[in-house]
């Protein structure tokens, strides 16, 4: 579960920046959900315009965690992950800085800092809280062309063969990791599986993902061929078998004018692929294989209804992108409730309907559809989330509100609402829209927009009149 990120010097990013998870005071007041941790949210949505900073920022988390997930592998390319802020001198040869504070996979409260820069790790610490205090685990600094390390009482293991690993371009985390350091495991496994990162607009990735669950019969597959059979969404789960399977079970049907098919296509393929074998060997071989019971393939069927009861199936690649994006993110949403999980995605609303991106943030909030309290961070430019319509209420509170805006000298800013004076219950999404709290994007090109289309106007009619006369 992650409470709070800090990060400097990465993309858009120039000065430090802090993301937090923790509730307010008044937000915990106000939650009705009886969450086991209720002073920490389980979503938050970033607001801002086109290139204000808002996909940087959950960049700048996903560095930390492959970095900490891959870094140990030489082909880990540092220098291409890594961002620094490039429109000053000055930053380019700084090192990027990023704090994670977090539950590790053992409920234990860490914090973990790295600095990087030029190509090799300039400082990496690793600590846990205890009340309000903090005890080291590990600390690897810098000094005079090498490291020097410092350990806390809590540490085991073999420290000098562990240091002897260590390579200057890769965190020392990864490192006590792949030794199996004790110390250093629930820390590390929150980064590598407790975190994912998603693209709204590939969604096909999730597909991909949902199709090997389903080949393997998972549990999140299962449970999703449920989900889908109970809503209205006109989505099931078939399964499919091809012409060979069909081959091999009507050639197991005494009777069946195929019965001995399969064996005998079989018995022709080994003839060709093992000519040494005996066509006595060859029948045995191909009745074991007809015996064999194939796995099971399924796909998604699309069924839609027209008039007087009609109905007509569609297959995947038949089906529209809206359905196979909702029928994607209800995948993504159960495997990320199925455990505790944080999941980021970018640009939420670009291939959902508002009222499924609604649905998709309301599962986070709800304990009884996120018993593990996993937590959702994405981008969005969907301002229905924070509007309050009539009586009804705002799907995200004023404390799970982020801002990010670029300044004229390209530096972002993210920031909460909570930051701007407002109150509880006002009118987020109106205020945004207005330029209340700043980071909505305000385009001055109209005029210039209309100047241009003059000139080329202009132009056309210069073309005419210079064209020869018959």
């Amino acid at each position: 579960m992650l409470i709070n990120f800090s990060f400097s010097n990465f993309k858009s990013y120039r000065e430090a920046q802090q993301f937090s998870m923790q509730r307010t005071s008044s937000a915990q007041k106000h939650e009705r959900a009886g969450w086991r941790w209720r002073e920490y949210s389980t979503v938050s949505g970033v607001y801002g315009g086109n290139a204000s900073g808002k996909s940087a920022f959950l960049d700048a988390f996903g560095f930390v965690a492959r970095f900490v997930t891959d870094g140990f592998d030489p082909n880990f390319d540092l220098g291409a992950r890594l961002q620094p802020f490039r429109l000053d001198s000055d930053s380019r040869n700084r090192p990027s800085e990023f704090l994670v504070d977090f539950l590790g996979t053992d409920d234990v409260r860490y914090v973990y800092e790295l600095s990087v820069g030029n190509g090799i790790v300039e400082f990496e610490s690793l600590r846990t809280y205890g009340g309000t205090r903090t005890s080291r685990v590990f600390e690897r600094e810098r000094e005079n062309g090498g490291y020097s390390y410092r350990y806390g009482r809590s540490f085991k293991g073999g420290k000098r063969a562990f240091e002897r690993m260590a390579r200057p371009e890769s965190p020392y985390l990864s490192v006590l990791y792949a030794a199996n350091a004790p110390s250093v495991k629930p820390a590390c496994e929150f980064f590598r599986n407790r975190v994912g990162f998603y693209r709204a607009s590939l969604y096909e990735c999730e597909l991909a993902n949902l199709s090997e669950d389903l080949r393997r019969g998972t549990p999140t597959a299962k449970a999703l061929t449920r989900l889908m059979a109970s809503t209205d969404l006109g989505i099931s789960v078939v399964q499919r078998k091809d012409l060979l399977d069909e081959l091999q079970e009507s050639s197991q049907q005494p009777g069946n004018p195929r019965e001995g098919g399969y064996e005998d296509l079989a018995s022709g393929i080994l003839a060709l692929g093992h000519p040494e074998l005996s066509r006595e060997e060859r029948r045995k071989q191909a009745q074991s294989l007809a015996k064999m019971q194939p796995s099971p393939r399924y796909e998604f069927v699309f069924t839609h209804r027209g008039m007087e009861g009609f109905e007509e199936t569609f297959t995947q690649s038949e089906e529209s992108n809206g359905t196979l994006a909702v029928l994607a993110f209800f995948s993504l949403a159960l495997r990320l409730l199925s455990t505790r999980s944080v999941g980021f995605i970018d640009e939420v609303d670009s291939s959902l309907h508002p009222v499924y991106v609604q649905e998709l943030v309301e599962l986070f909030k709800d304990p009884r559809t996120n018993p593990h309290q996993s937590q959702l961070i994405f981008t969005t430019h969907d301002v229905s989330l924070i509007t309050r319509a009539g009586a009804d209420q705002r799907v995200l509170d004023q404390d799970q509100i982020w801002l990010a805006e670029k300044d004229t000298e390209g530096r972002s800013t993210l920031y909460p609402v909570t930051s701007v004076r407002s109150r509880w219950d006002e009118n987020f999404g109106r205020n945004y829209l207005h330029g209340v709290y700043g980071a909505n994007p305000r385009p001055a090109f109209h005029e210039a927009f209309a100047s241009e289309m003059a000139r080329l106007q202009e132009a056309d009619a210069a073309l005419v009149t210079d064209e020869p006369r018959g």
